[in-house]
C-alpha cells in the first residue's frame, strides 16, 4: 500500500473482525428469536449493526470511512461466504467457537474480502506526514 492515508492490512484486519463479531453474534441472536423471517433479511441488518461497530473501532483508530462502504465491504464478505459454501458444501458445515454464523473454512475468505474492501475506502481524518 503505497498511500499512508490509508489504514494498513492489520488496522482493517481489526476492524473488518470487530464488525464481523457483531454482525455474527446478532444474527445468531436475533434468527433464533424471530425464525420466520428470512436470513437475507437478517445479513442486511445486521451487516448494518457491523458497519457501525467497524466504523466506531476505525473512528478510534484515526481512519474514517463511510457508513456505506463500511456496511458494503461487511456484505460482500458475506455474499462471499455464501458463494463459497455453496460452491464447497463440506468447508462451511463447522461454526467457529462464539460465532454461530460464521464457518470454519469460509470464514478466512470472507475476512480477506472485507478487509480489503476496507483498506480500499478507508482514510485518514487528519492527514500526518513523516
Amino acid at each position: 500500500m503505497a498511500d499512508v492515508r490509508q489504514p494498513g492490512f492489520p488496522t482493517a484486519l481489526a476492524a473488518v473482525a470487530a464488525g464481523a463479531l457483531v454482525s455474527s453474534w446478532s444474527t445468531g441472536l436475533l434468527a433464533s428469536r424471530y425464525p420466520a423471517m428470512s436470513s437475507a433479511v437478517w445479513a442486511i441488518l445486521t451487516s448494518i449493526a457491523g458497519a457501525a461497530c467497524l466504523k466506531l473501532v476505525l473512528r478510534a483508530l484515526q481512519y474514517e470511512i463511510a457508513f456505506a462502504f463500511a456496511a458494503g465491504a461487511l456484505l460482500a464478505g458475506r455474499v462471499a461466504g455464501l458463494l463459497l459454501g455453496q460452491a464447497m458444501p463440506d468447508l462451511g458445515g463447522h461454526a467457529l467457537p462464539g460465532l454461530p454464523t460464521l464457518g470454519l473454512y469460509s470464514c478466512v475468505p470472507t475476512l480477506l474480502l472485507s478487509t480489503w474492501l476496507v483498506q480500499l475506502t478507508g482514510g485518514r481524518r487528519r492527514f500526518v506526514r513523516y
